[in-house]
């Protein structure tokens, strides 16, 4: 695969400029120069093969060549709401999200929540989901969104299927199946827990509570396996 840089802006009569640290990191770190190609994406789904025409201090200076690039996707739009584990297992957990071709991450607010994530934690985060990007392949950066509280989650949520992961729920053979091209969310507790009033609640709005196995995962654990399975299973035995 060829060396992939991230680049907002959209281009401009079929170029596109890499400013700041992409610059750099493109001229200095990978040395790549005039002529030579490279992958371009603008986390927004487009990506493109691209030559080098300049090399700046700062500035990279690059010509599309060729058709857009097909976008990397999962046929069904994943959500994952999750409580914050401690330390740099929180990074992991958005790395790892984002290879896994996860949507949309949401910072869970529970009873039993030990970490409410700050605004300057969750920017160097979305600056991380770009480098996984790049690393992976995917041309539509993972969205990180504010933190939000179970309830309002549970409350208005629209997605086709909701699970809230839980030990005593349905396995995952008896969850709901996401039609292609539809959306799932699934709510992931602390080291607690979801309390039995948040299970109830989740209960009488409709949302399946789902069983990810016969051990108790760590939370980053348990979002990525029950992130993989609803991707497994999107579209099997939809009509």
């Amino acid at each position: 695969m060829a060396d992939r840089f991230y680049s907002p802006d959209p281009p401009v009569e079929g170029r596109i400029v890499l400013e700041g640290d992409e610059a750099r990191h493109l001229a200095r770190v990978r040395r790549v120069g005039p002529g030579c190609v490279v992958e371009v994406f603008d986390g927004k789904g487009f990506a493109s093969v691209a030559e080098v025409v300049s090399v700046g201090r700062d500035r990279v200076e690059l010509a599309l060549a060729g058709e857009p690039l097909p976008e990397r996707a999962p046929p069904c739009r994943l959500t994952l709401a999750t409580a914050i584990p401690k330390g740099e297992r929180f990074d992991w957990l958005v790395e790892k999200a984002t290879e896994l071709g996860v949507a949309c991450l949401i910072p869970l607010v529970t009873e039993r929540s030990v970490v409410d994530p700050r605004e300057t934690k969750l920017a160097r985060l979305r600056r991380l989901t770009i480098e996984a990007s790049k690393q992976c392949g995917r041309s539509r950066l993972l969205e990180i969104e504010p933190p939000v509280p179970l309830p309002r989650l549970i409350a208005e949520s629209v997605a086709s299927v909701r699970v809230l992961a839980h030990p005593r729920g349905f396995p995952p053979a008896r969850w709901p199946r996401i039609p292609v091209g539809g959306s799932a969310v699934l709510a992931i507790g602390p080291e607690g827990g979801f309390t039995e009033q948040e299970i109830a609640l989740a209960r009488e709005s409709g949302w399946t509570l789902g069983d990810l196995g016969t051990t108790l995962l760590r939370i980053e654990t348990a979002g990525l396996a029950g992130g993989s399975l609803l991707l497994a299973l999107c579209g099997d035995d939809v009509e």
